[in-house]
């Protein structure tokens, strides 16, 4: 059983270490699930995210319920425009509808169809993982997923934060 608490992960490199550019997509869900606490939690995350990317590094916001929404059509570079275009964008969102996994990772996936391996391609994924409409089972959104990222033969390393107390750990 897992209790309430908070988990932060922050990695940066040795000092004399170079740094690579990184693409950063950051998916959040935004379904009635996620109403509340969570919400706020995902909104924070993320806006902490955009506000802590480096000089070099490009991002997008994919968001999702039923819908899914995408703060630019590709991915932008980190710069005080976007910067805060994004976080404008982040504030808005309001926790209603189902939950469209799949959908948000058929949106994001394919924005990495220009990725190269001079940079780190990152999706961040903050959900409740509680899949109620698009492909809802979890093995088939596994493979889904796993099928976009070979098709794109591209490296993505893909980190999910599991938001709330009923979160579907799978």
């Amino acid at each position: 059983t897992i209790s309430g608490g908070y988990f932060i992960f922050i990695v940066e490199p040795e000092p004399s270490a170079q740094v690579i550019n990184k693409v950063f997509t950051l998916i959040v869900d935004r379904s009635g699930s996620m109403s509340g606490t969570k919400i706020i939690q995902a909104k924070n995350a993320a806006s902490f995210i955009v506000q802590h990317l480096n000089t070099g590094d490009k991002f997008n916001i994919i968001d999702f319920a039923t819908t899914v929404a995408s703060f630019r059509p590709a991915h932008v570079d980190n710069n005080p425009v976007n910067e805060a275009a994004a976080l404008t964008y982040i504030s808005g969102f309001i926790a209603s509808g189902n939950t469209n996994i799949s959908g948000a990772f058929g949106t994001a996936l394919p924005q990495f169809v220009t990725s190269n391996d001079s940079t780190a391609n990152i999706i961040i994924f903050l959900t409740d993982g509680q899949a109620t409409t698009g492909i809802t089972n979890t093995q088939l959104i596994l493979n889904y997923v796993d099928s976009l990222v070979t098709q794109l033969e591209a490296t993505i390393m893909l980190n999910t934060f599991g938001i709330g107390s009923d979160v579907n750990v799978q």
